[in-house]
């Protein structure tokens, strides 16, 4: 096994101090124990004994995820979902259970670099759907389909889309669910921001429809709580599931019981929570486009939904992200995330972007 860098984390090592905005980040708000547990739930975390968990994950946890999906997955229950650390860990090991050396993936490029580079882990292939800016990022079912071949094992997807803002609709779920039972592909579904739905229009698609499909989903985003690692995987595939459990025992073996703990009390809160981040979303949406709006140098599609948008400037770009980094804020460039020419990423999720934003105003 062959392990790529993390492109990004790369950079960040690069970087000859850190800045004290990240305008790039990818997480909703920030928030302590003490901002979203009361003090009896905080000693309840406290008391929590230090021994090994299980492996699927607590069964209240686990109910509690799938109180996030029972309204659209009404005939499914918490044994469809496992625990895991993260959502790295959910796609490592969704990827380490299904793809064999020379199996092809197929993926939509800019993205995440995990879903580029993990196939190439396991002697996979990925092969890229390449998005465009003039199609506002969406892509076609054509564009998928004309990369299946007798190697393809699996396509993935990210909607809401990292890092563009895109926004795939039900109808091109349902296409691609055709696609995928006719070529008897897995369908990977990247489902990070799918509660970063700040217009409220519906940004959680059902993908579980089918039987291969999977999606992969953490604390991290919407809930802002990347200190807390708990991610999950969801699946109608008893099989696939079972195979993941079994990695796992060679991996994690199973979460802190703190942080299991610690999402238990966030599941009864998540309402709350992701309204919370959502409204902290879309007021910094909003001032970005003022933002570009003054700057002509700058264009962008504004996101659908998640918390990311990716900008075009016609200015070079190196001294552009440098001039800004010297005012204490680091944005990333574009080509992190696959992408060539002159795009970087923003990232709407913090309280206080409006901070950074002034910072290189004018």
């Amino acid at each position: 096994m062959k392990i790529r860098a993390m492109k990004h984390h790369d950079f960040y090592e690069s970087l000859p101090r850190r800045a004290r905005y990240n305008l790039s980040d990818a997480c909703g708000a920030t928030a302590t124990l003490q901002d979203i547990l009361s003090t009896d739930e905080i000693a309840a975390v406290a008391s929590v004994p230090l021994i090994y968990g299980s492996v699927e994950g607590r069964d209240d946890l686990r109910a509690g995820i799938y109180s996030l999906y029972q309204k659209l997955y009404p005939e499914l229950s918490s044994d469809n979902i496992t625990v895991l650390s993260g959502t790295e860990e959910g796609l490592f090991s969704i990827m380490a259970c299904i793809l064999e050396p020379e199996d092809e993936v197929i993926g939509m490029l800019p993205c995440y670099p995990s879903l580029s580079d993990l196939p190439a882990c396991f002697g996979a292939v990925f092969k890229p759907v390449e998005l465009k800016f003039e199609n506002r990022w969406q892509p076609s079912i054509e564009d998928f389909s004309a990369q299946i071949n007798e190697r393809t094992k699996a396509i993935v997807i990210n909607s809401p889309h990292n890092p563009t803002g895109m926004l795939l609709d039900q109808s091109f779920i349902d296409s691609l669910i055709a696609l995928c039972q006719r070529h008897d592909l897995y369908l990977i579904s990247d489902d990070v921001f799918a509660f970063s739905d700040f217009a409220n229009i519906g940004s959680q698609l059902n993908v579980l429809k089918y039987e291969k499909a999977i999606l992969a989903n953490v604390l991290s985003k919407t809930f802002g709580l990347p200190g807390v690692r708990i991610g999950w995987v969801m699946t109608r595939d008893e099989e696939l599931s079972k195979s993941i459990r079994d990695l796992k025992t060679y991996n994690s073996i199973c979460q802190s019981q703190l942080d299991e703990q610690v999402a238990c009390f966030v599941m009864q809160k998540a309402d709350a929570l992701i309204k919370r981040n959502n409204k902290i979303v879309r007021e910094n949406i909003e001032l970005f486009d003022d933002f570009i709006a003054n700057n002509d140098f700058l264009s962008w599609h504004k996101p659908e939904a998640g918390m990311l948008g990716l900008v075009h400037s016609t200015k070079p770009l190196k001294p552009l992200l440098e001039s800004w980094f010297e005012k204490e804020v680091l944005v990333l460039p574009g080509e992190l995330f696959g992408i060539e020419g002159d795009y970087f990423r923003v990232g709407f999720g913090k309280r206080e972007f409006s901070e950074a934003l002034a910072c290189i105003t004018g």
